[in-house]
C-alpha cells in the first residue's frame, strides 16, 4: 500500500473514493472538496491520485491517497483501516472503481473474469462490509456505481454485466437490512459518461482484434464497443453533481442518463417476456459475425489470396 498527502480531521464528511485518480471518481472527488470534505482517494495510479489530490485541496477539500489494487483481495481491508485512521471515522463509501473487458465469454481468459468479479462486485462488498461499523456509528451513506447494461443481456459483456446486476441485487439486500440502523445505500444506474472507460475497453479487450465484430442488438451494443454517440453520453461532470447529490440527499436508485437507461430497460423487459426471441435472433446475428471473421480470415485483402502468405 502507498500512501501520500496529509489528511485534515477538520469539517466535511469523512469520504472514501475508489477509482478516484481519472474520469468519474476524480470528478466526484473535485465536486466533494467544494463542499470542504475529507477525501480518501482510492486507485491503482499514484501519480494521477496525487494530482486529483493537488486539485482537492486547492477547491477546499483534504485528501489522502491510497494506491491499490482492488483486485488484491487484502486490499479493502487495508483501504478501511487507512481511511478511518486518517480521516477520524468514515460517512461515506463511494464504490466506484470497476473494469470491463468485453468478450464472448468461451473466449475470456480466466484471469480476465476474476479481476473483474474481484473489483466490481468482491471489493465494494468488502469495503462495505468491513466499513459497516463506522458507517453505522455516523448514520453514513453508501454509493454503488452500477450499470444500465443489466437491463439488456450483452453475449460480449457476459462477466462485466454479471458483476454489475450482482452488485444491483446486493445493494437491495444491503439497503433493506441497514435502513432502520441509519445507513443509506444508494445504487447509480450509470449509462455511458464522457470518461475514460470506452478507450479502456477497447485497449484491454483488443478491440484492433476485431473483436466484437458487427455487435447484435444495434446501438446498443454499439454503444459499449466504442465512444458513443454524444447523444446517448452525459457529461462526466454532470454525472457526478448527480452522484455527489445522492450523499447529502440519499435515495434507493438513480438512473444516469435517464434517455439511455429508460429505452434498455424496455428492451431487457420485452426480451424478459419473449426470451426465446432474444435468444434466436442474437445467436443468429452471432453466427453471421463468425463466419463472416472467418472468411476475413481465410483471405487476403483482394478477398483471393490466403492472408499473410
Amino acid at each position: 500500500m502507498g500512501t501520500m498527502g496529509t489528511g485534515d480531521d477538520r469539517g466535511g464528511k469523512a469520504v472514501v473514493i475508489t477509482g478516484a485518480s481519472a474520469g468519474l471518481g476524480a470528478q466526484v472527488a473535485r465536486e466533494r472538496a467544494r463542499r470542504g470534505d475529507r477525501l480518501a482517494l482510492v486507485a491503482r495510479r499514484a501519480d494521477r491520485l496525487g494530482r486529483v489530490a493537488d486539485e482537492v485541496r486547492g477547491l477546499g477539500g483534504t485528501a489522502f491517497c491510497l494506491a491499490e489494487d482492488l483486485a488484491d483481495p487484502e486490499a479493502p481491508a487495508r483501504v478501511v483501516e487507512a481511511a478511518v485512521d486518517r480521516l477520524g471515522g468514515l460517512d461515506v463509501l463511494v464504490n466506484n472503481a470497476g473494469i470491463g473487458l468485453p468478450d464472448y465469454f468461451g473466449r475470456c481468459e480466466p484471469g480476465a473474469i476474476r479481476a473483474q468479479v474481484e473489483v466490481n462486485l468482491t471489493a465494494p462488498m468488502m469495503l462495505a462490509r468491513l466499513a459497516m461499523p463506522y458507517l453505522v456509528e455516523s448514520r453514513g451513506v453508501i454509493v454503488n456505481i452500477g450499470s444500465a447494461i443489466v437491463g439488456l443481456a450483452s453475449p460480449v459483456l457476459g462477466a462485466y454485466g454479471t458483476t454489475k446486476a450482482a452488485l444491483s441485487y446486493w445493494s437491495d439486500a444491503l439497503r433493506r437490512e441497514v435502513r432502520h440502523r441509519g445507513v443509506r445505500v444508494c445504487l447509480v444506474e450509470l449509462g455511458p459518461v464522457e470518461t475514460e472507460f470506452f478507450e479502456a475497453v477497447g485497449r484491454l479487450g483488443g478491440r484492433e482484434r476485431g473483436l466484437l465484430g458487427r455487435p447484435p442488438m444495434g446501438s446498443v451494443y454499439n454503444a459499449m464497443r466504442d465512444r458513443p454517440p454524444g447523444a446517448m453520453t452525459i457529461p462526466v461532470a454532470s454525472a457526478a453533481r448527480r452522484i455527489s447529490a445522492l450523499i447529502d440527499a440519499p435515495r434507493a436508485r438513480a438512473a444516469v442518463p435517464r434517455r439511455l437507461v429508460w429505452p434498455v430497460r424496455v428492451m431487457g423487459a420485452f426480451f424478459g417476456a419473449f426470451p426465446w426471441l432474444a435468444d434466436v435472433s442474437v445467436s443468429a446475428m452471432i453466427r453471421r459475425v463468425e463466419r463472416e471473421q472467418a472468411a476475413a480470415r481465410s483471405t487476403g485483402p483482394d478477398g483471393g489470396e490466403p492472408a499473410g502468405r
